[in-house]
């Protein structure tokens, strides 16, 4: 299986777009800002495709993405968003940065890879 990891930005006015996955390392590891984004929170899908075939999107996950004013990704929040991904499936768990697509998202996801 050859996989690889998509990125979108889900925007409050239903777009969907793709977010380029070595930029936003760079923003995340702070070395390279993503000014566009500078000051704002993202709602972004991650989508893991199986390419070994025709491309088959095998995964979705969601999380909010905090940028600061120079548009590097909030460290703290980035580790809030990933500390119990483990936990989501219990029942009653909710972490603020973190968001479940779903099938109206995944078809969107879909429709965006072609």
């Amino acid at each position: 299986m050859e996989l690889e990891i998509c990125l979108f930005v889900f925007a409050e006015d239903g777009t969907v777009t793709p977010l380029d996955k070595a930029a936003l390392d760079k923003a995340v590891d702070h070395l390279e800002p993503l000014p566009e984004y500078a000051g704002r929170c993202l709602k972004v899908a991650g989508a893991m495709l199986d390419r070994s075939q025709t491309p088959a999107v095998q995964e979705v996950f969601g999380q909010y993405v905090f940028f600061d004013d120079k548009g590097m990704v909030s460290e703290e929040k980035m580790i809030e968003a990933t500390r119990y991904r483990d936990k989501i499936a219990e029942e009653g768990y909710k972490n603020d940065f973190i968001w479940t697509p779903d099938a109206d998202d995944r078809a969107k996801i879909e429709a965006a890879l072609g």
